[in-house]
This record gives structure tokens, sequence and C-alpha cells, in this order.
């Protein structure tokens, strides 16, 4: 398995044991406990945690700095919304993939 799979599934069970569907991680300190370097938490944040996939990432910087991951929870007349929103003028492939596979979630 690849390690941003691996740090996908961790973030994913987080949520999943969150009450309030969010979570906050300290990017350094969560590299450490997964075994990788900073940066691949950044790219698995900007890659599978977006706001096509249903995710909204808050970050505040510095010493006690976090990064907040929240599950977005649609109903149908919001997601469909969202997706007008998210699509804009044009749209590429990649996130008409991700668009459909939300809409069959």
């Amino acid at each position: 398995m690849k390690m941003s799979d691996i740090i996908t599934q961790a973030i994913i069970k987080m949520l999943d044991e969150s009450a309030d569907n969010k979570t906050e991680i300290q990017r350094n300190e969560f590299a450490a406990l997964m075994g990788c370097v900073p940066s691949q938490i950044n790219y698995v944040l900007s890659s599978r945690f977006t706001p096509e996939h249903g995710y909204i990432i808050e970050s505040r910087r510095g010493g006690g700095g976090y990064i907040r991951i929240k599950r977005v929870m649609l109903n149908s007349s919001s997601a469909f919304m969202h997706i007008i929103n998210s699509i804009g003028d044009t749209i590429d492939s990649m996130t008409t993939r991700i668009l459909i596979e939300n809409c069959l979630e």
C-alpha cells in the first residue's frame, strides 16, 4: 500500500471517530507518527481532501499551528449547488470523475 493511501486512511479514520466530522492535526507531529516527511501530508491534503471530494481544510501557521480537516455533509439540494459552484465555466476530466463518484456515494 502506498504511503499516500495510508495517510488518507488514517485521516478518514480520525474523521469517522469524530462526533462533528472534523479533526485537527499538527503536520510535523502527524508526519512523524506516519513515518513520512511533512510534504507528504501536504500532498495528501491537497490532492485527496479537496472541496470536490467533500472536505474543507483550514490551517493556522506558527508554533501552535494546526491543520483542521472538515468533512462536509451535504443534503441533495446543497450537494447540487456545491457541484454547480465547483464547475464554474469549465471542468476537467479529473474533476468530472470526482463529482460523479461523489454523486454515487
